[in-house]
């Protein structure tokens, strides 16, 4: 399947393609062409992606905000814009654009109440449970916050473009054993895995990454097959710090139990280990705006 830019999805028949291809995907928007440009630049002109950035008074708060969050540690804060392009560097800017842009394509939906608070507390937690438990298979605290804000992006989508998801999004937040994704996909025909994987892709994520989000309720598979060792870390990391962010809701608990073995097996960690993480995960969410 693939969208205008050429963006494919492996793995999917003739038939699931055509039915993806209906999907109408934001396009990205232009400023991160322009970073992008920049990046590929031999010498990048932050003075004009500055200036680009500066523009948009939503993005440049937004990227400030970002460059100051205390998962990425600053000691001294951004001021400015180019304060903060020079802290995050081109490629967080790029994701920190994309971040804004998708929230900004896909505003919330009423029956999506908090949909995007949500992301961001998974996103900061992710970031902290990526430092905190060490880099390992490449993944770092940026990529992993990324990785949280646009995990479920799919699911905005499908509520904007199918009138009937939001029962198909009840049906498998309820459902006690299949997967998530199977559940939408016997009911639709596709799912919101896949539909986020594309998204990503055409929106210059990287594809680790892209994997993580097409194959995040399916980590528990034993015959999992197209993630890759970072997407697999990626992925476990966001469905711990979702279990973390929601550890008293009904719907965030079926997940886990469906998930949450594999999870606690791959990241390699022991019960005790699991209490500790509760408790500074509630510190962390006590920064979290």
């Amino acid at each position: 399947m693939s969208d205008g830019d050429g963006v494919k999805l492996p793995g999917v028949d003739a038939a699931l393609a055509e039915s993806l291809a209906k999907i109408e995907i934001p396009p990205r928007p232009a400023i991160l062409d322009h970073v992008m440009a920049e990046m590929q630049a031999d010498e990048p002109d932050y003075r004009r992606l500055s200036s680009l950035i500066t523009s948009d008074v939503g993005l440049a708060a937004w990227l400030v905000k970002t460059a100051n969050a205390p998962i990425f540690g600053f000691r001294v804060k951004a001021q400015t814009v180019r304060d903060a392009l020079m802290r995050l560097g081109l490629l967080m800017v790029l994701r920190t654009v994309a971040a804004y842009g998708v929230r900004q394509a896909l505003p919330e939906n009423p029956a999506l109440a908090g949909f995007w608070d949500t992301s961001a507390r998974v996103a900061h937690l992710c970031a902290w449970l990526a430092r905190e438990l060490g880099v390992k298979e490449g993944v770092r605290a940026e990529d992993a916050y990324t990785y949280g804000l646009f995990r479920d992006c799919g699911i905005a989508v499908l509520m904007r473009v199918n009138p009937n998801y939001a029962a198909t999004l009840a049906a498998a937040t309820a459902e006690p054993v299949k997967a998530f994704t199977e559940v939408e996909s016997e009911r639709l025909g596709l799912n919101h895995a896949m539909v986020g994987s594309i998204m990503a892709r055409s929106w210059y994520l990287p594809e680790p990454m892209c994997e993580a989000i097409l194959f995040h309720h399916e980590i528990a598979a034993s015959t999992l097959v197209g993630l890759s060792r970072a997407g697999y870390r990626l992925a476990a990391l966001a469905q711990l710090a979702e279990w973390l962010q929601g550890r008293h809701s009904l719907a965030v608990d079926r997940e886990w139990k469906k998930q949450g073995g594999a999870v606690l097996s791959r990241l390699e960690l022991t019960p005790q280990r699991v209490e500790e993480l509760q408790s500074g995960a509630a510190d962390v969410l006590a920064q979290v705006e």
